[in-house]
């Protein structure tokens, strides 16, 4: 039996903590941009603070101003401050948030395509905010809009209010978006980064960051590298370590020949989970016996198919967290040369599988030099037509003779004038 280890290397990815919609007195909110910063930083402890004061308040002079205080609020390693925009009207399609444009969004905010393609035109990472039914155009799916719309608020709200937007994010996904969730307060009475919604909780944003850059945060967030929570008390943050499948984590897009994949998951908090629920394409497909632990490793296999995945989990306080989705792409089987041993002994095998079913190959090898040492088209081919084929050598040439320790070059051709190539040593 020939096993095919297919290695992936993981980058490792470090948790932020931010808040990714929140306003100041520059629109409909309160206090200073450099209040804000200052306060999310030094009071809230969060990494990141996004303001996103609505389009249609500013100005360009105002919107360049808060991207110079932003500028200097941030300081890489420690808080990295965005710019942000909230474009669109209720009464149209719906909110979005486009981060660190270099000016004010033109595009008229009844426009949904036009603005879609503004946001593609200038490769700008862009949020769906707080989405209710019917906005844009009901997540329909839009190719366009996909590219730079990674993530939806599941969670917003402050004060008075809370909007969870479970659903919505569920929606979403079935329609194809591609899409992580975030948690965020949407401010608009200052406490910029730990304000609570109704139900007392704090809702953030965990984002997973190579480190803690304005460049690495927005690749992370443009990448649905990002997780969603309600954090109560303040201290208890949850950390999402871990979820991937093959080494892939998520928010990414995994095309893959294995025949089987492997989930794992990774999460700790303060408070100990009373639930968490795998889903696969928008239904719940497993969970995971959490023991009420504050501390859960968890594997799972499965037969590989066109799915996404993503978990939810429910502390024993109530406070949940979401996921962002993995979707996995069942490749076509791709054709594959595989010599084992190698380096030969006494004999090796060498198989070719096929991504579909052909007559049997003529096998040709040769020395180091290119001159042919061994060929099998003189020799009765059985009459087989498989997708897989084995042929034993066995270090000889064409006489029988064992052939010198050294390289050799293997050439296998069907008649349909495909050839594979490979490379085999002898060492006796």
């Amino acid at each position: 039996m020939i096993i095919i280890f297919y290695l992936f290397l993981q980058i490792s990815h470090n948790i932020y903590f931010a808040n990714l919609h929140s306003h100041t007195e520059f629109s409909d909110g309160q206090g200073l941009p450099e209040a804000a910063y200052l306060y999310a930083r030094d009071s809230a402890q969060i990494d990141v603070l996004a303001i996103t004061d609505h389009t249609h308040y500013l100005t360009e002079n105002s919107y360049q101003y808060i991207k110079s205080i932003a500028n200097r609020y941030t300081e890489d390693g420690r808080f990295i401050a965005l710019t942000g925009q909230e474009f669109g009207s209720l009464n149209q399609f719906g909110h979005i948030t486009i981060f660190e444009a270099p000016n004010l969004c033109p595009v008229p905010a009844s426009d949904l395509n036009a603005t879609y393609r503004w946001l593609n035109q200038n490769k700008l990472v862009t949020q769906f905010n707080h989405p209710r039914e019917g906005d844009f155009n009901y997540l329909s799916y839009d190719y366009t809009g996909d590219k730079y719309c990674s993530t939806i608020e599941v969670v917003n709200g402050s004060g008075n209010y809370t909007i969870l937007n479970e659903q919505m994010y569920f929606l979403a996904l079935e329609n194809g978006w591609h899409l992580s969730p975030v948690a965020n307060q949407d401010n608009h009475r200052k406490k910029w980064g730990d304000a609570t919604t109704s139900a007392g909780k704090i809702p953030l944003t965990g984002i997973l960051a190579e480190s803690l850059t304005k460049e690495a945060i927005i690749a992370a967030i443009l990448n649905r590298r990002t997780y969603a929570m309600e954090v109560k008390p303040k201290s208890d943050r949850i950390r999402l370590k871990d979820f991937s499948i093959d080494n892939r984590i998520m928010g990414e897009i995994y095309p893959t020949y294995n025949l089987t994949i492997l989930i794992r998951l990774e999460v700790v908090a303060e408070t100990g989970f009373a639930k968490i629920y795998l889903y696969k394409n928008g239904l719940i497909y497993d969970s995971v016996n959490t023991q009420n632990r504050d501390s859960i490793v968890w594997y799972k296999t499965d037969s590989t198919s066109n799915a996404y995945y993503f978990v939810k989990g429910i502390q024993l306080d109530g406070d949940q967290f979401w996921s962002a989705p993995i979707w996995v792409e069942k490749a076509p089987r791709r054709d594959q040369l595989v010599i084992s041993p190698n380096p030969l002994k006494t004999s090796s095998k060498i198989i070719i599988s096929l991504s579909e079913p052909k007559p049997w190959p003529t096998l040709t090898i040769y020395n180091i030099s290119g001159e042919k040492v061994y060929d099998t088209s003189t020799y009765a081919h059985p009459m087989i037509i498989s997708s897989q084929f084995s042929l034993e050598w066995r270090g000889i040439d064409q006489t029988g003779k064992n052939l010198p320790n050294g390289i050799y070059l293997i050439g296998i051709k069907f008649d349909s004038g495909e050839i594979f190539k490979g490379k085999i040593a002898i060492e006796r």
